[in-house]
């Protein structure tokens, strides 16, 4: 047991050739969002070699998707900040929305940031390993997001601006969703 606990300890402080070579070849997961988004004439904005912006066309409105390559953790962070205010008196209606939103996802989620009273949906794609986003996985998560922010913003407007229960709300919009399929 002493022999492994001292082979651990040993190769613990060496550097990882192979990781070290992995993260210079992997490319930047960045790039391939820009790649995507050209090839799909979609409006974005480069902001950094680690951030990027894009701009997806939803039935009600544009959804604005920002991007980050997190190199530290290995992950690509996305935000997508729904065109949305809860008036005075309606943030615990919108977050008990969220709730009932959120236990639909398959992934990401729904967060009311109380700071600035908005809507956001987030989510994490981890390329740990030195793991290389493929086209695929970058059209699944911006996917992801749109299918969410189709559900989000109707369900949030109907419970800010027509008054409804976040229950009935919720169900308005996957009722004008289905519509519209």
């Amino acid at each position: 047991m002493r022999v492994v606990e001292d082979i651990i300890a040993k190769n613990a402080s060496l550097p990882s050739a192979k990781l070290a070579a992995a993260r210079t070849v992997r490319g930047n997961p960045i790039d391939v969002l820009e790649r995507l988004s050209v090839a799909d004439h979609l409006d974005f904005e480069r902001i950094s070699a680690s951030e990027i912006h894009i701009s997806l066309s939803g039935l009600w409105c544009a959804h604005d998707v920002s991007l980050v390559w997190n190199n530290k953790a290995e992950q690509i962070e996305l935000y997508l900040l729904l065109d949305s205010r809860a008036p005075g008196g309606r943030s615990n209606d919108i977050c008990r929305l969220l709730t009932l939103i959120n236990e639909r996802l398959s992934t990401g989620h729904f967060d009311f940031w109380t700071t600035n009273n908005s809507l956001v949906y987030r989510n994490t794609l981890n390329l740990a390993g030195g793991a290389k986003l493929t086209i695929e996985q970058a059209m699944a998560l911006l996917a992801g997001a749109l299918e969410a922010a189709e559900r989000g913003y109707p369900a949030c407007q109907y419970v800010v601006w027509a008054g409804k229960s976040p229950e009935d709300a919720l169900d308005t919009a996957l009722l004008d969703l289905a519509a519209h399929g």
